[in-house]
């Protein structure tokens, strides 16, 4: 007869080992579908930077270029132009002040200086002439003055004559009066002359102060005709080193053209280019630093140029201290210009990220050293070294500084060794 056979029931230990089992799959199962959501990019390890966030005292500098110029220069140009005829001196001399350098003939202004020179000269001739009238007719009316007195005198004595002998009756009463009206007369004249004269000579003085004045005036001018001629005898107007002298025998120079440049090389400026994000932030008094040959030197803001021409303006700078030996002129220095103080703050070192991430970005590396996560960060001021982070980083955690061109869509990178 046949017998049911009971099947047994699993025990519970199967049971929850099952369940681990499953529980297992499924996590490694959702890992893989999580990993293979993220958008991963594998870079071998030698071709990253990695550098560490660090907290240390942020100097706020910029690199800046600067060139070796002369503190004080003088640019030579031709006054009146010409040809040239004999250049006195080498590019490169010592010249003193008033040394002549170049001579310059032109046929033009020679005539024009030559017509210039009679002209002026007939004018004051005739300027000269006025005076010399103006003269002679003072002492014309002078003259007639005397005459007038001299004849009053002689009429005055004759009066009292007559008046003794008509008082006797021996001249006639007529020949008195004729006397008297003849000396009333000549009183009159002198009254009218001497009133012509205070005339004449008030005018005279007038025009005397308007030919002095235009006399001074053609003087002047015959002295700038002259000068004009001499200004194609070029001088040096200061001592210092000729350092240009662009011309040649038989060139021609125009007005105003560039003939040449005086340094004086006793003292040195520092001419530097800065980009035009910081023209807020330079100030005359602001220090700089440099090395050259091995030593470092310091510098000081003396000028700030506003213009900006092609993303850069210009500063001076001159050597506090000792200033470095055989400077040349054109000599290009490699300088770190202060912007402030210096201030603890959480430091990032420079790297190719910052190009591609602006600065808003970064792949931070977890603590196995194997994938580096992409974090939003915010960073402030940056100089030649470090960038400063305001949010996103702590110190001690390590970041990919190189350069992200081929990541910026990746959201993870995996580092193989």
């Amino acid at each position: 007869m046949d017998r049911v056979i009971e099947k047994k029931k699993r025990p519970l230990w199967q049971w929850g080992l099952i369940g681990l089992v499953a529980a297992t799959v499924l996590w490694f199962v959702y890992g893989m579908l999580a990993d293979a959501s993220i958008r991963t990019y594998r870079l071998p390890q030698e071709q990253t930077t990695i550098a560490s966030v660090q907290f240390g005292a942020f100097e706020d500098v910029t690199p800046i270029r600067g060139t070796i110029q002369p503190f004080n220069s003088v640019f030579l140009d031709a006054v009146d132009g010409g040809v040239v005829e004999a250049v006195l001196v080498e590019e490169g001399s010592f010249v003193g002040a008033g040394q002549p350098l170049l001579q310059l003939s032109n046929t033009d202004l020679r005539l024009n200086v030559a017509r210039n020179d009679t002209s002026i000269t007939e004018q004051l001739n005739n300027l000269s002439n006025i005076s010399n009238s103006l003269e002679t007719t003072k002492l014309s009316t002078e003259r007639q003055v005397i005459d007038v007195e001299y004849r009053i005198q002689v009429l005055e004595r004759q009066e009292r004559r007559q008046m003794q002998l008509a008082n006797d009756n021996l001249v006639s009463k007529e020949q008195y009066d004729t006397i008297a009206d003849e000396l009333a007369y000549q009183r009159k004249v002198l009254a009218n002359t001497k009133a012509r004269q205070a005339l004449e000579d008030r005018i005279r003085e007038d025009r005397l102060a308007q030919i002095a004045l235009q006399v001074g005036k053609l003087e002047e001018n015959l002295e700038l005709s002259q000068s004009s001629f001499e200004n194609l005898l070029v001088r040096a107007p200061i001592s210092g080193q000729l350092t240009s002298l662009p011309v040649e025998v038989g060139e021609n120079k125009i007005r105003g053209q560039r003939l040449g440049q005086i340094d004086v090389v006793e003292q040195y400026k520092i001419v530097a280019q800065v980009d035009e994000y910081y023209v807020t932030r330079v100030t005359p008094d602001q220090s700089a630093r440099f090395t050259l040959a091995g030593q470092q030197y310091e510098a000081r803001v003396i000028k700030v140029y506003p213009e900006i021409t092609e993303g850069t303006f210009e500063v001076d700078l001159v050597f506090e201290g000792v200033a470095p030996d055989n400077l040349r002129r054109g000599q290009t220095l490699q300088l770190d210009l202060t912007l402030g103080n210096p201030v603890e703050s959480l430091l990032l070192p420079l790297g190719g990220f910052l190009q591609d991430t602006g600065g808003n970005w970064v792949f931070v590396v977890d603590a196995s050293g194997e994938y580096a996560t992409r974090r939003d960060i915010r960073v402030g001021r940056r100089n030649n070294r470090f960038v400063e982070v305001t949010e996103g980083l702590e110190p001690g955690e390590r970041v990919i500084t190189s350069s992200y061109s081929q990541m910026t869509e990746m959201e993870r990178i995996q580092l193989t060794r």
